[in-house]
């Protein structure tokens, strides 16, 4: 019986086995069919963007007609998608072909279409929107409806399609709909809506500019964060950038507006970076520390010689960094050797050794003879 039994199993095992690889031939040989498919049916609504382009279509509104169709089926959207994006990576008439897709494009029907689960057709479809750089105001107004929904991932899509449609009036709308705060949006997504922006930026910056005392502090502080990386300092935006330093108590505005100023260079900031260094804030010294470098002076150093010695690490560690750029090797070693405080000596030499300036046994050699020289001098006045 136990002969029988293992002959049984022994030809189950080998069905099973026939039976799986038979189930990922026929699966391969599907999606190859699938894939070719969608080749074929590319280069044709290729072919037909190209003749409407560039006028050689002998019906131009039969062709446009057809190529709406292609929203009917989900190969056929996979196919207008390859179709569409290798036109734009041919450079082939970008903005044209933006037009153009704004006539043929069936938002409804690529959400009721069946290419991806029902929980990500909204997703799937700001996507291709993106992919399209559609522009109309009927792609803007979806997107903006998207920004409230539950899922995240259709929210940064939503966002995606906004910075792409050119239209200020829609940037602004999304930008009051992440001030309100109802949904969450990390600091990098909203900085990257900002920064990629498709449409006129000085524009765009203008109307932010005018509106930014309203908004909320995350918002504003990410603005701030998006003018360092797109401006090079336009004076009302200084301006307003210097007050919120000087004016705000809010950490997040003050560490955002020192930063601004470390970029962008203006002496009015300097006074308020230098009594920053003494806030009750570590995150405020630390960058008010890193930033004041670009502000150099005899007082400068000598308030860095006093933070070198602050009991928090990354204060210190600024205040070295930004010391070592303010004096020449030989001030640095000097104050290395004899500044009392120990923590001092150690951030010091650790900057040091790290830019390759002094090895650590070439700072004991000096600390040696330093003292030998202090025990000798102190013989002689005996």
């Amino acid at each position: 019986m136990t002969v029988y039994t293992a002959y049984f199993s022994f030809i189950v095992f080998v069905l099973l086995l026939l039976l799986i690889n038979s189930y990922f031939l026929i699966s391969l040989n599907i999606e190859k069919r699938k894939y070719n498919e969608i080749e074929k049916r590319k280069e044709g609504i290729k072919e037909s963007l190209i003749n409407i382009l560039e006028n050689k279509a002998t019906n131009k509104i039969e062709e446009i007609n057809k190529l709406k169709d292609c929203f009917n089926r989900k190969t056929d959207i996979q196919a207008f998608h390859k179709a569409v994006k290798e036109c734009y990576e041919d450079n082939l008439y970008k903005d044209e072909l933006s037009h153009l897709l704004e006539e043929i494009v069936n938002i409804n029907k690529i959400v009721k279409s069946g290419i991806v689960r029902k929980e990500y057709k909204e997703s799937y479809a700001l996507y291709l929107l993106s992919e399209f750089k559609m522009r109309n105001e009927e792609t803007g107004e979806f997107a903006l409806s998207a920004l409230d929904k539950n899922s995240l991932h259709v929210r940064n899509n939503a966002l995606n399609v906004i910075n792409k449609n050119n239209d200020v009036t829609i940037m602004m709308k999304a930008i009051e709909l992440i001030n309100s705060k109802k949904h969450y949006f990390n600091d990098k997504t909203i900085i990257d809506f900002l920064d990629n922006y498709d449409g006129d930026k000085d524009t765009l910056d203008n109307e932010i500019y005018l509106q930014m005392d309203r908004y909320n502090t995350n918002l504003k502080k990410n603005i701030i964060s998006h003018f360092i990386n797109t401006t090079n300092g336009t004076q009302k935006i200084k301006d307003k950038i210097l007050n919120y330093l000087q004016q705000t108590n809010e950490k997040e505005i003050v560490i955002s507006s020192t930063r601004y100023f470390n970029k962008i260079i203006d002496q009015r900031s300097k006074n308020s970076i230098v009594e920053n260094i003494e806030s009750e804030d570590w995150e405020v010294r630390a960058v008010s520390a890193r930033v004041i470098r670009n502000y150099p002076s005899e007082q400068i150093i000598e308030k860095l010689k006093n933070t070198l010695t602050d009991v928090n690490y990354y204060v210190r560690y600024n205040s070295a960094e930004s010391f070592l750029k303010l004096v020449d090797k030989k001030a640095v070693i000097e104050e290395a050797i004899k500044n009392e405080d120990r923590f001092a000596r150690d951030i010091l030499l650790y900057s040091m050794n790290t830019r390759g300036i002094i090895t650590i046994e070439d700072y004991e050699t000096l600390v040696i003879k330093n003292k030998e020289a202090e025990n000798m001098k102190g013989s002689a006045l005996i």
